[in-house]
């Protein structure tokens, strides 16, 4: 091994079902009925312990890690510097698309991004000593022994962990409404998988502004035939293209807002949302399989007992072989009227060739109600037809040259 080398290895967690906090700033996409007003606009982009590392014998390693050793871990002075972690396997193969953070004394973490395609990471946080925790889909997570900082030298860790079996987990049909049971093995071992690219999805950035473009559009479909449609392509810059609002606002006013009068506005999870305490605190969660879905095994979630505030019920769906985040499907309950009627959603993910994650794609299928009097019952409200609005990554042109930014047609 060469100098700033460290060997990590992993140490299997109790685990437990985990929520992470979010960070604040969010932007809203909304759909109502009846006044028909959406918005889908960019969202500001805003853990198992364990592993003891293996150090190496050399001289100038042992003598930095002899310093860390006389230091309280964690410990930060108000002055920032970077650190550079390169990732490898035992077999020289840079590690992509992984989850790397920074934790302190108390095991929080203090910065946290992705992997490149080559392995590396800089993460900047205050003078100190911390460890380096490793995550990526499809196996135990790792935990380096403490790293000072600032480093005047690359970190190259090398990485050796077991992969995460889920084929052969066992389905029961408990479900569990606590934020943490340490007794449901199965269900956090998937939760783990699904925190994992979730959390990849909030941190992917700079591999969203290489596809470019995104879209946006909305599409009413009455008697089973599309009677309009509307896109609107824009560009990725600097910004998550799709955000949900803050998951207070969900938790307390509800995924469905308004009435037979003023219309309905629909809100939907984002990955933010998903991770958050507020999410944890209001649902229940359960492993399950379908057989239209073969090779692949879900969390469902749905709202903890006596919740009578509007609210989803729906299933992230986690590919067993390669424990990678697929889709999360949905449906709206306890809306009053409304969710008499099938108000749908879906999300899904994709992994881009660094290893990142991103949302490529997103729709809702929402209601459209028809008011007529009647003599003894005052209105009368019946199903017209259905509102998609939806959204998307752009890959390649996307779209035929001279197309304008906003595409409507009516038919």
């Amino acid at each position: 091994m060469c100098a700033g080398e460290l060997w990590v290895r992993e140490l299997r967690p109790k685990y437990s079902r985990r929520l992470h906090p979010s960070p604040p700033g969010h932007d809203e996409t909304s759909a109502d009925l009846f006044g028909l007003h959406s918005q889908a606009r960019a969202g500001n982009l805003m853990a198992p312990l364990g592993l003891r590392s293996i150090v190496r014998s050399e001289r100038a390693v042992l003598a930095t890690l002899a310093v860390a050793s006389l230091l309280p871990l964690g410990v930060a002075s108000t002055q920032s510097s970077d650190l550079r972690v390169r990732l490898r396997s035992s077999d020289g193969i840079p590690i992509a698309g992984a989850l790397v953070a920074l934790l302190d004394a108390k095991d929080s973490v203090v910065a946290e991004g992705l992997s490149s395609e080559s392995g590396t990471r800089v993460l900047r946080a205050p003078s100190g000593v911390y460890r380096v925790r490793t995550r990526r889909i499809g196996f135990l997570p790792a935990i380096s022994s403490p790293v000072p900082v600032p480093r005047q030298d690359e970190l190259l860790l090398v990485v050796e962990t077991t992969r995460v079996v889920l084929n052969r987990i066992v389905v029961n049909s408990e479900s569990q409404c606590s934020r943490s049971d340490p007794g449901s093995l199965a269900l956090g071992m998937v939760w783990d998988e699904i925190d994992k690219a979730l959390r990849a999805s909030q941190l992917t950035l700079a591999d969203l502004s290489g596809f470019g473009r995104a879209r946006v559009f909305r599409t009413q479909i009455r008697s089973g035939s599309v009677v309009e449609t509307d896109t609107t392509f824009f560009n990725i810059v600097d910004q998550r293209p799709f955000g949900a609002i803050h998951p207070d606002t969900l938790a307390n006013a509800g995924y469905v807002v308004g009435d037979e009068n003023k219309g309905w506005m629909f809100y939907a999870p984002d990955e933010t949302v998903l991770l958050s305490e507020p999410f944890a605190a209001t649902h229940c969660f359960r492993v399950v399989r379908e057989s239209a879905r073969p090779g692949q095994i879900g969390v469902a979630f749905e709202p903890v007992p006596r919740r009578k505030t509007a609210d989803i019920v729906g299933v992230l769906w986690v590919d067993e072989e390669s424990a990678e985040l697929r889709e999360v499907v949905f449906r709206f309950v306890n809306a009053g009227l409304i969710g008499r009627y099938e108000a749908t959603g879906f999300t899904r993910f994709r992994r881009v060739p660094s290893g990142a994650w991103i949302v490529d794609e997103w729709l809702l299928k929402l209601p459209r109600l028809a008011a007529r009097s009647s003599v003894y019952n005052g209105k009368e409200y019946s199903l017209v037809g259905y509102d998609e609005r939806g959204g998307g990554i752009v890959y390649g042109a996307g779209r035929a040259p001279g197309a304008r930014d906003t595409l409507a047609r009516k038919h």
